[in-house]
């Protein structure tokens, strides 16, 4: 049986690649890690759906946890980018209040949503003008300035939803929060850097693209290029079977030895090189191209792959690099080359986990 209340803040991620599960808590020298959990899925299963299969997920996320000593009433999770709408939008500041801000963000969902409005759960949030400081103080004279308020709008289906909730209720947790990856992502690897930067979650199926501006996701997108493409170009180059190219694809050392590594990074990495391109120019047309992309943060369990932050940098002339979703978390030093070795895995575990902290 789970604990009824705990001062721990626990997020568990259900990936493709795997669940990952983290417990943090709040002390007065910062975040401490508590302990954490993980199952990785093999190549033959990262395509499953975790909700197909409600009451073997479940049951999944209870061993984990429980091998990991994690206990508590409540958890944070998150909803694939894919699976969630996510738009910015731009009301008159006078209907940015009740009833006429609700009525104003429901019309405007109508025309962007791509499904009956009595079937999605609908969130809101007004966002600071871009004249708010980084030091959390306003221009003087930018309130009567802004004719424009930016709505972040986000949509999920009902009934995602619900079979999050029920998975989480037969793990023995009560589902705390239900959020987008984006946020996740924002809390471990960004925190409170208010420039524009672009993340890039290499994941075992998908990679997602946000550009975070002022704290906040104002593009989302997911491709269908990710880890199996490298471990498919693996196998196919070296002709090995997929599992091995897996096994292969995980091990840097064993990976950097290989003479055709730079072909074989190549040959995946273009296309999702252009696609990052393309969803910057689709987002500085949004937003008029007034502020520059400055960093790209590299995340996901093929983020490690050994030279891919340098083929960024060519690409588009910026800096990159993987994040460190630990980077803001106090743990045993002696813990530090595991963490090290599954941190970009755990960036939306951890991320969940900092929200309610």
């Amino acid at each position: 049986m789970v604990m009824a209340k705990t001062r721990d803040s626990i997020g568990i991620d259900l990936g493709a690649g795997g669940i990952k599960a983290a417990s943090l808590a709040r002390e007065k020298k910062g975040v401490r890690l508590v302990t954490y959990g993980f199952t990785e899925r093999s190549v033959g299963e990262m395509g499953n759906d975790w909700l197909a299969d409600i009451d073997g997920t479940a049951a999944l996320i209870r061993k984990i946890c429980d091998r990991a000593h994690i206990t508590g009433g409540r958890a944070s999770t998150a909803l694939p980018i894919a699976s969630v709408f996510s738009s910015v939008i731009n009301l008159p500041v006078a209907v940015s209040k009740g009833k006429e801000l609700e009525a104003a963000v429901q019309w405007e969902a109508k025309k962007l949503i791509p499904l009956p409005l009595e079937e999605v759960i609908l969130d809101w949030k007004i966002l600071p003008p871009v004249s708010v400081l980084a030091k959390g103080k306003e221009e003087k004279g930018a309130e009567k300035k802004e004719k424009m308020v930016e709505v972040l709008l986000t949509g999920a289906p009902k009934a995602l939803v619900q079979k999050y909730i029920e998975v989480f209720k037969k793990a023995g947790f009560t589902l705390g929060a239900l959020e987008t990856e984006s946020f996740a992502f924002i809390r471990s690897l960004v925190g409170n850097d208010l420039s524009l930067v672009a993340i890039v979650d290499i994941g075992a199926r998908k990679s997602n693209i946000v550009f975070v501006d002022r704290g906040v996701p104002f593009l989302s997108r997911s491709i269908e290029i990710g880890g199996k493409n490298f471990t498919d170009r693996i196998a196919d180059v070296l002709k090995m079977p997929v599992e091995r190219a897996e096994e292969v694809k995980r091990n840097i050392s064993e990976l950097s030895a290989l003479q055709s590594l730079p072909d074989l990074i190549k040959g995946v990495i273009t296309p999702l090189l252009n696609e990052i391109k393309y969803s910057f120019d689709v987002y500085r047309t949004r937003n008029g191209g007034t502020r520059p992309l400055e960093k790209i943060i590299l995340t996901g369990g093929s983020s490690a792959l050994p030279k891919l932050s340098e083929h960024f940098t060519e690409f588009f002339n910026l800096r990159t690099f993987q994040g460190d979703p630990w980077a803001r978390l106090q743990y045993p030093e002696e813990l530090k080359p595991v963490l090290q070795s599954i941190g970009a895995r755990f960036s939306v575990a951890l991320g969940l986990a900092m929200r309610e902290i």
